[in-house]
């Protein structure tokens, strides 16, 4: 079967193996912008590893330099979602995408939202993203540089060098 097929398909399994298909893709760097629609559609899905797999695979897209506005909206449209690894995915896609399409408010918003998270790994890649965007973008918000300025006391490492990284 081809991925997409996989990916249309009423079976989890088989949705969850054309996402994982699809990632080994991108990995490659191969052109799979043909199938952000399904991503799209695939993003409502009320199982939750779909949805995870999902925002990975829209972030690797970016990483992989596709110049196409509805990554950020797939993306920052699940910045709600109550799971910590999609919210992770999320700022890290969202970051990825710095300089490959235009700077939306709503992914500025998502990520400023994302560095109050209480998970630390969803703040520390939201910092992270917020770099990407002041150094891809020449672009930083005072709300997001207050944000940053204060993660430079957070209790982890993880998210004190990431607000760094975001301030130099």
């Amino acid at each position: 079967m081809y991925i997409e097929d996989d990916l249309l398909s009423d079976d989890v399994t088989a949705v969850l193996k054309g996402l994982d298909d699809l990632d080994k893709s991108l990995r490659k760097k191969d052109d799979r912008s043909n199938l952000l629609d399904i991503l799209i559609a695939l993003s409502g899905s009320s199982e939750p590893e779909v949805v995870r797999k999902v925002t990975w695979c829209a972030g690797k897209m970016g990483q992989n330099k596709v110049n196409d506005s509805r990554i950020v909206k797939l993306l920052t449209g699940l910045s709600g979602s109550d799971d910590e690894q999609v919210r992770e995915n999320i700022a890290w896609g969202i970051g990825e995408t710095a300089g490959t399409v235009v700077l939306s408010e709503t992914s500025v918003d998502v990520i400023s939202m994302l560095l109050d998270d209480t998970d630390r790994d969803v703040k520390g890649m939201a910092a992270w993203a917020a770099g990407r965007f002041r150094h891809k973008c020449g672009y930083m918000t005072d709300d997001i540089k207050n944000k940053l300025e204060h993660l430079l006391d957070d209790p982890s490492e993880y998210v004190r060098k990431a607000a760094k990284f975001a301030l130099d």
